[in-house]
This record gives C-alpha cells, sequence and structure tokens, in this order.
C-alpha cells in the first residue's frame, strides 16, 4: 500500500451502519496508519464527536476537495443516507468502495443505485476497488437463496468479512472505537474486514 489511499463508505439507504463501520475502521487503522476522516453527511454525525477522535484527522469536505491537510496515509469518507450526485464524485478520488448492506431483501435491493453509480466509476477507472460488507448481521442469521442471488448480480463482490450485530459496536462510538473494548469477537471482525480492504489497496 503506497501513498495515500481514500476509503469511502457508502449505501444511498439510511439505518446500515455506515458512520459506525467508517468511525472503527479509522479507529483500527490509527494505530498502524496516519488516518483521516471526512465526513459529508449534512447532519455531520462524525464532525460532533470531534473531542473523541484521538489521533484521527479530521478533514472537511472542502479541504479533501482542495488537498488542504496534513499528510496522511489513508482517508475515510463517511456519506450522506441518501443517493446523492456528491457520491460520484467522491468514488471519482476513491480506491476502495466499502457498501456496507444489512442481511435483507429491501436492503440488497436498495443497493441498485448504489451499484449503478460505481460501475459508471468503474468503467472511467478500472483501478477503483469495491467491495459489499455484511453489516449488523443478527445472530443465527444465514443468508437465504433470494439474497444472495441478488448480491451475488451485483458488479462487485461481497467480502468474506461479516459484521455482527452487537452492543459494543454502539458503544464503540463514544469510547474510541472497538479497539477500546473488551470485545474480542468483535476486534477480530474489524481486524479482518480492515485486512481485506487493505490487501486490495
Amino acid at each position: 500500500m503506497h501513498s495515500m489511499k481514500i476509503i469511502t463508505v457508502a449505501h444511498q439507504k439510511g439505518g446500515v451502519g455506515k458512520t459506525t463501520l467508517a468511525l472503527n475502521l479509522a479507529f483500527y487503522l490509527k494505530d498502524i496508519k496516519r488516518v483521516g476522516i471526512v465526513d459529508t453527511d449534512l447532519q455531520g454525525s462524525v464532525q460532533g464527536l470531534d473531542s473523541l477522535l484521538d489521533g484521527i484527522t479530521l478533514v472537511s469536505y472542502e479541504n479533501l476537495q482542495e488537498g488542504n491537510y496534513p499528510e496522511l496515509d489513508v482517508i475515510i469518507i463517511d456519506t450522506p443516507p441518501y443517493l446523492t450526485s456528491k457520491l460520484t464524485e467522491l468514488f471519482a478520488v476513491s480506491d476502495f468502495v466499502l457498501v456496507p448492506t444489512k442481511v435483507s431483501y429491501l436492503d440488497a435491493m436498495a443497493l441498485k443505485a448504489t451499484m449503478a453509480m460505481l460501475q459508471q466509476t468503474q468503467q472511467e477507472r478500472p483501478d477503483l476497488r469495491a467491495g459489499i460488507v455484511l453489516n449488523m448481521v443478527k445472530p443465527r442469521t444465514s443468508m437465504n437463496r433470494e439474497i444472495k442471488d441478488i448480491l451475488d448480480a451485483y458488479p462487485i463482490p461481497t467480502l468474506k468479512t461479516r459484521i455482527h450485530e452487537r452492543v459494543s459496536y454502539i458503544r464503540s462510538v463514544i469510547a474510541g472505537g472497538i479497539v477500546q473494548l473488551e470485545d474480542e469477537k468483535a476486534h477480530d471482525e474489524m481486524a479482518d474486514l480492515a485486512e481485506e480492504i487493505i490487501e486490495q489497496l
């Protein structure tokens, strides 16, 4: 992994856990890399956590566009919970797009618009990598055939790592990331996810 890499977390549907995932990736990576996080959501949920982002540089969307930020290894971009033309711009500057989805028929179907934008960008930039991650997976959820078929039909692969629904993820945001909590299974999930993404950069 050379030069700065940009990882964008995107899915135009709200409630799929994008911000929690973006923050936990940042918290996980900050021990091994210089990490920045960009909040493009008008609700500014990450901006409000400024005091908790110890060791992570908060970069504004404007500064990202102008290239006006300190030297970093990785920038993670959290995106708004609705479809916006900004997504195309963000995909255009990204090295990896992580698309979280819940294991439900509606959530899997809702990926269509995001996928169309991704595919469009990948035609112009074939080197743009991307992956779907199953997030907030409830205990004993097995992926039924129907959902698997929908996901398999998309132009980007579903990552091997699954992120399960755990109370510690909810607490992680104010605790300084899952790394600060005594939840080994969650630690392992975040480590696996980070490694799976970094391998592709």
